[in-house]
């Protein structure tokens, strides 16, 4: 029995050969389909199996999607991390939409968002914050908080007042250019990722668990944001908004759990050359760069509800802060949407449009 937990990037290889053979054998069963049309036979089973092998295609291609990259490369210094006495950088994690199901309630989009900031930009961004508060509030404690800000309503209403509600706007958009971060993120889309790979299990190395295949797509990428930043090596921790003592938990055995696994794309050895190990768990209080992460979960929601047609409120301005190294190639990108065989071309475009700002 292989091990899993050294990362496996021969098995994008393998998926990307089976993806050819399946292509050339859809063009097989589409030629048998068009002598048994001329031969006036039922092309009902011949119909079904091509569907059968396209399915299997996009499936297969969607695993082999992405560069590989030698985990080498990402390799520390000494055995042990701490000894280096390098600075930490701080990675900031909420989610918009539910993981699980639940009665009455769209489950059919997952999307977590992480914002990485080091410390002093931290400082920063929370004097902006309270400065936009003291402004509009006259107070500073409570955190900005989607889908309520985006949609005028609560104390975001200001009354029906147009004017004060773009000044706000104005404010806000402000802030996020101001502010210094890198973003990441993860959608999932939760019936094509079931149906695709849950029900076939297709892919031995993929979680079931949506919350644990949405945080390792997200920790993979953040990891080759701290291992490619040469200039500047630091340690990342990793603070979730604080939700309760069983959801907590439940979130830090599964942090601890990839960093002692590693998944498919990225090795054990290389989440705990560059994590530090336990997860910080906030409340939602007062001004943090949690509420960047609160907005961009909800970008990331309405953009994967959309298919990846539509730009939220603001995008523009976050898609500037989405980690991108070298050209942005597969594999280099701050955000993975999930699957993705069937809208990658929409998903490119808007890669593209972060690639082009440089």
């Amino acid at each position: 029995m292989p091990e899993t937990f050294s990362g496996d990037p021969e098995g994008r290889r393998i998926a990307r050969k089976r993806a050819l053979l399946l292509s050339e054998a859809g063009l097989l069963a589409k030629a048998l389909g068009v002598l048994l049309c001329r031969a006036n036979h039922s092309l009902g089973p011949i119909e079904e199996l091509i569907k059968d092998i396209k399915k299997s295609e996009l499936t297969e291609l969607q695993r082999s999607f992405g560069k590989i990259s030698s985990r080498k490369k990402l390799k520390n210094r000494s055995g042990q991390p701490l000894l280096e006495g390098r600075p930490i950088n701080c990675l900031f994690i909420d989610e918009a939409g539910k993981s699980s199901p639940e009665p009455h309630v769209d489950t059919s989009y997952f999307t977590i968002a992480g914002v990485s900031m080091n410390q002093e930009d931290i400082d920063n961004y929370i004097i902006q914050a309270d400065e936009i508060k003291r402004e509009f509030f006259s107070r500073t404690d409570f955190p900005f908080h989607e889908p309520h800000l985006r949609r005028y309503s609560g104390k975001y209403y200001f009354d029906g007042d147009v004017g004060k509600q773009q000044s706000f706007d104005s404010a806000i958009e402000g802030l996020i250019k101001a502010s210094k971060f890198q973003l990441f993120g993860a959608g999932i889309r939760k019936h094509a990722f079931r149906e695709q790979f849950v029900e076939t299990g297709i892919d031995p190395y993929l979680p079931t668990d949506v919350y644990m295949l949405a945080i390792t797509m997200l920790l993979e990428r953040y990891v080759d944001f701290l291992g490619y930043n040469t200039q500047n090596r630091r340690m990342g921790t990793v603070t979730f908004e604080a939700q309760g003592p069983k959801e907590d938990a439940y979130h830090q055995l599964e942090y601890a759990r990839l960093l002692l696994e590693g998944s498919q794309w990225v090795s054990n050895s290389t989440f705990m050359d560059w994590l530090l190990p336990g997860l910080t768990f906030k409340p939602k209080q007062a001004s943090h760069p949690l509420e960047l992460s609160d907005m961009f979960a909800r970008e990331l929601y309405e953009w994967i509800q959309s298919d990846c047609t539509i730009e939220p409120k603001f995008w523009d301005l976050f898609t500037e802060k989405i980690y991108c190294r070298d050209d942005g190639a597969r594999g280099q990108f701050g955000v993975k949407i999930f699957p993705d065989s069937d809208i990658r071309s929409l998903i490119e475009k808007h890669r593209n449009k972060r690639i082009n700002t440089y």
